[in-house]
Parts: C-alpha cells; structure tokens; sequence
C-alpha cells in the first residue's frame, strides 16, 4: 500500500512540474511579443505617421496644423512678390528723370544749379536701388519653392507609415531644408534693405522735391518737351513714393514673422546649430533698419525713418 501511495505522489509531483514549465515557457513567450519589438534596442519598430523614436517611444512631432503655417509662410513669400510687380512704380520717375537730364534745354538751364548738375549721379544710385528691389522679386520666388521643399519633406515624414525614424535622423532632415530655405532669404532681405529701400527712402523723395522745384522754374523758360516731362514727373512721383511707403517695411517684417513661425512650430525638429542661424539672421536684419541709408550724399533720416516704422 504504501508503495503505491509513494507512487501516485512521484506521478503527481511530476505533472505538476511539467504544467508549471510549460505555463512559464508560454508566459515568457507571450511578454517577450508584447514588450519587445526586434529593433535592435533602439525602440519599436515602427511609429504612427507623423511619430519619431524618442527615448526608445513614439513621440508625435509633426501634424497637420504645422505643416499648414509652413505653406502659410510660402503663401506670405508668394503675396509679397506680387506686390513688388509694382517695382515699376518706382522705375517709372527714374526714367523720366534719365530723359529729362538729357534734353539741350533742361541742361542750359540747370547749369546754374550744382544740384542740379549732380542729379545724373542721384539717378543712377535710384536706378541701382530699383534694380535691387527686381532681384529682390525673383528671389522672394526661390525661396518660396524652398519653402514649398520643407514642406513635403513634412508631409512626407507625417503620412510615412514605414520603419520608425530615430529624431535625431529626422531633425537632421528638417534642419537641412530649413536652412536652405533662410539662409538665402535672410541675404535676399539685407540686400533688399541696404541697398534697395534705405537709398529709396534718402534720395527719391528729395530728388522729387528738386526736380519739381525746378520744373516750375522750368515750365516758364523751358521748351514743350520739358514742359511736358515735368508734368508727368509730379503724378509718377507721387505714385512712387506712396508704393516705397507700403513697401519699405515689408521685407523685415516678413523675414521676422517666418523665422518666428519656423521656429515655433518646429521647434523639436530644427537642431541647435540652425535656431542659432535664424537667430544671428533675425539680428542683421534688425541692425540693417539701423544703419545710414545708402545711396549719393550723406545723411540717415530716411533710414531713420525706416527702423521706425518697422519697430512698431
């Protein structure tokens, strides 16, 4: 009897070791699917769009919202082009100014003026300035496409349902297509500044108070072509210095405004060495409102005025 007892205890010891490995083997099987993802422990395999490995976890760093501000900021470049399709309004006084000085007439009767003899030089910084502002134009276009690359680069990390990326990885993207949408632009802005709306603000609307001062003059001695051009010359004036009052403040603003906005909304996926990039930008841009206006002659109260308006 007892032997038999002795037996059915071995037999029932026995089972129930077996159970117990088979539970643990199943148990550490099960956790082992659930917990850990064959990445090589740099985190899970793959993320939700728009998601990147942070930290060994899905971090979300792109949404629809962002991507929106950075093809606002496209459309900003895109809007203030198409105001400058309106350079013209600027080109128009300078060429009637370059035919005035031409005339036999008009040059008899400014010989007695020093400043008047000087205006050839004036126009000639006017028409450099205008030009400038053309390039400015063609620019703004460029840097809109850039802007445009940023953003499928966005969409294309936010809707990627593929391998997870590391952030590191994707920021290194990120930063590349921001930097090479600002750095040009930020150039584009100073040369806007320095040398197309500070020598605009000095000069234009000085030339235009000489040049009608001396058309009234004009109009009593000079000959019908004069006569002529001085009275186009009041109503392209004014029409071009009305348009450099709604431009000259615009390229800093805008600069400023998409800077911030990058920034901003980007702020995980751009590294430091790019917000340090924007940030010594945004400061020569803010230091170019504050130089002496270029162009003939000396003096700064156009550009003073210039830095004003912008400051406020």
């Amino acid at each position: 009897m007892r032997s038999i007892v002795a037996i059915l205890i071995g037999l029932t010891l026995a089972c129930s070791g077996k159970k117990k490995d088979e539970a643990g083997t199943a148990s550490g099987s099960g956790s082992g699917s659930a917990v850990v993802t064959p990445t090589g422990g740099s985190g899970p395999a793959s993320c939700p769009p728009g998601n990147v490995v942070k930290d060994g976890a899905c971090v979300a760093v792109i949404t629809p919202d962002k991507v929106a501000v950075v093809s606002q900021q496209q459309t900003r470049l895109d809007e203030l082009a198409k105001l400058l399709d309106k350079v013209e309004t600027l080109g128009a006084p300078i060429e009637l100014l370059n035919g005035v000085i031409q005339l036999e007439e008009w040059k008899k009767f400014a010989a007695s003026s020093d400043e008047l003899k000087a205006l050839d030089k004036v126009i000639v910084v006017l028409a450099d300035a205008v030009k400038q502002l053309r390039e400015f134009k063609g620019g703004l276009g460029e840097s809109a496409q850039r802007l445009g690359n940023l953003k499928g680069e966005l969409d294309r990390i936010m809707t990627d349902t593929g391998t997870a990326k590391q952030l590191a990885e994707v920021r290194a993207q990120v930063s590349a297509q921001v930097r090479t949408a600002i750095e040009p632009l930020a150039t584009q802005v100073l040369d806007a500044i320095q040398k197309g709306i500070a020598p605009l603000i000095k000069d234009l609307e000085e030339t235009s108070d000489l040049i009608l001062g001396a058309c009234v003059l004009a109009k009593r001695t000079g000959g019908d072509q004069v006569k002529s051009m001085c009275t186009s010359a009041k109503e392209l004036f004014a029409k071009g210095l009305a348009f450099l009052e709604e431009v000259k403040t615009k390229p800093a603003m805008l600069f400023d405004d998409v800077t911030k906005q990058l920034t901003a909304q980007l702020d995980t996926l751009i590294d430091d060495q790019t917000k340090a990039l924007l940030g010594t930008a945004q400061t020569k841009v803010n230091e170019a409102l504050k130089l002496p206006a270029g162009g003939a002659g000396s003096g700064s109260a156009g550009s003073g005025s210039a830095a004003g308006s912008a400051s406020k």
